[in-house]
């Protein structure tokens, strides 16, 4: 474990998101990034920012639901949209010099999810902070309200314990 994972915070995809694409939480988003020294993600949240970038640039071609998009991602211009979308994803994480680290040990996620109620990415962002010892998290979700193993950053600068 990197030395500087004790200070890192975890940035959720809800907070990615928000700064990746203009909405009417960008604000917001990006007072919390400026907050998390030492950003970390998972490959969930790569996961998470990936397919919503993907499905709201097929959607601006007409792909309107899962099934089409299936369909359309077997075609050329569909994979040029799959290359397109991971590059937006990860150039934008390069440029805050953020840390990716795994996703956490299947059992420890359903054991996370069950105990504090949460649903299985939820859980899996959770567990890849216990296992890399990540104790802060920036997040625009309630989700992880009443963990009281993990702080969690709001955009007024302070700390809330959870």
């Amino acid at each position: 474990m990197s030395i500087l994972r004790s200070i890192a915070t975890f940035v959720d995809s809800s907070v990615l998101l928000n700064v990746i694409f203009e909405t009417e939480l960008t604000e917001r988003a990006t007072r919390l990034m400026s907050l998390a020294k030492y950003p970390v993600v998972s490959e969930t949240v790569i996961d998470e920012c990936v397919y919503v970038t993907l499905r709201r640039k097929s959607s601006k071609r007409g792909v309107h639901n899962i099934y089409d998009l299936k369909k359309f991602l077997k075609t050329e211009e569909g994979r040029a949209l799959i290359r397109e979308s991971n590059e937006e994803v990860l150039s934008f994480i390069a440029s805050y010099d953020m840390e990716i680290v795994k996703d956490p040990d299947i059992f420890l996620a359903l054991s996370l999810a069950e105990k504090y109620g949460l649903l299985f990415h939820d859980a899996k962002i959770l567990g890849s902070m216990v296992e890399n010892g990540i104790k802060r998290l920036v997040t625009l979700d309630r989700d992880f309200d009443g963990i009281p193993i993990i702080e969690v950053l709001t955009d007024h600068g302070k700390i809330e314990e959870k």
